[in-house]
């Protein structure tokens, strides 16, 4: 891979907080704090990481033009957030050329897929081969990079068992597109063995973590159960998966030599600056672009202009 590509990425990213295409997500867009940010990321160049797509269209449990669902996603103290978003999306067809339009409004967005391994390790292959092909025909050009998310914690697969699964589908990946920069996106329940398998495929890059399980964070034994509950329980991001967020990645830095994007728990710049000290080649954030878009929008032009 072209070094080059590396300097493709922003010092800081925005992972999901920016919906399927990287324009925003309703009813966030309606709030002038969010419109300003959108701005600046366009303004600066930021690298966006969309939210996931599926290779057809998936009803999770938050629809966005529903307000009946937003209860799926709950406000937690020190600008943390509970979501049990559950993976909603119209399917790679309609979120591909999309993301096109994005780019051609100057945005630089990076795709982000969803594996559906519950459908079975050969079927989630398959429809994971479909999809890029999709998005090289749609992207053209700009089709120079792909997130394979395999750390949703809103999915029936169990994430800590899904490390062969997300070892052959990058494997099948690579071996179709040897170009393609393909950032792996893992789980705090995965453990860093996974990691250095998937550097010795040839995956370019690692974007660790998603949000973190309820359970993970607040105990069942010593917290009340999640208010998410019914939904699996939710992915806790923010202040509170911050310490866990921190750790995770400080045992993660020395074990592998990939591009690593840390992330998860980000609330402010000096959080962005201890990810660096980690030695985070980037840094991402999410929850920060929905709970504080002044803080956010300072942060992305500090690091990013």
């Amino acid at each position: 891979m072209n070094p080059s590509e590396y300097k493709k990425i922003s010092p800081v990213v925005i992972s999901t907080a920016l919906g399927q295409a990287g324009r925003g997500i309703f009813p966030y867009t309606l709030l002038s704090g969010y419109r300003r940010l959108l701005r600046a990321v366009r303004e600066t160049g930021t690298t966006v990481f969309t939210k996931s797509a599926t290779r057809f269209t998936r009803r999770g449990n938050f629809i966005p033009t529903n307000p009946l669902t937003w209860r799926y996603i709950r406000r937690l103290p020190d600008l943390g957030m509970l979501n049990a978003y559950g993976l909603t999306n119209h399917g790679v067809a309609v979120c591909a050329p999309e993301i096109r339009r994005s780019e051609a409004l100057g945005l630089n967005v990076i795709p982000n897929f969803y594996p559906e391994f519950i459908k079975g390790t050969a079927t989630a292959i398959r429809e994971t081969l479909e999809a890029l092909e999709i998005y090289r025909q749609a992207l053209g050009p700009h089709f120079w990079a792909l997130e394979l998310n395999y750390s949703c914690p809103n999915s029936a697969e169990e994430i800590a068992k899904n490390v062969d699964q997300g070892l052959q589908c990058s494997q099948a990946v690579r071996r179709q597109y040897p170009d393609l920069f393909l950032i792996a996106k893992i789980s705090f329940c995965h453990p860093y063995e996974f990691s250095q398998e998937l550097e010795k495929i040839g995956v370019n890059a690692l974007h660790a973590i998603n949000t973190i399980p309820y359970d993970l964070i607040f105990p069942p034994d010593h917290y009340p159960r999640s208010p998410l509950w019914e939904a699996g329980g939710g992915g806790v991001s923010g202040g509170p998966a911050w310490a866990a967020a921190l750790n995770y990645n400080r045992g993660l830095r020395p074990k592998v030599k990939l591009f690593l994007i840390m992330g998860c728990g980000v609330r402010n710049r000096e959080d962005v600056k201890r990810y660096f000290d980690l030695g985070a080649d980037a840094v991402s954030f999410c929850t920060m672009a929905l709970r504080d878009w002044r803080e956010a929008e300072t942060i992305i032009r500090t690091y990013n202009e």
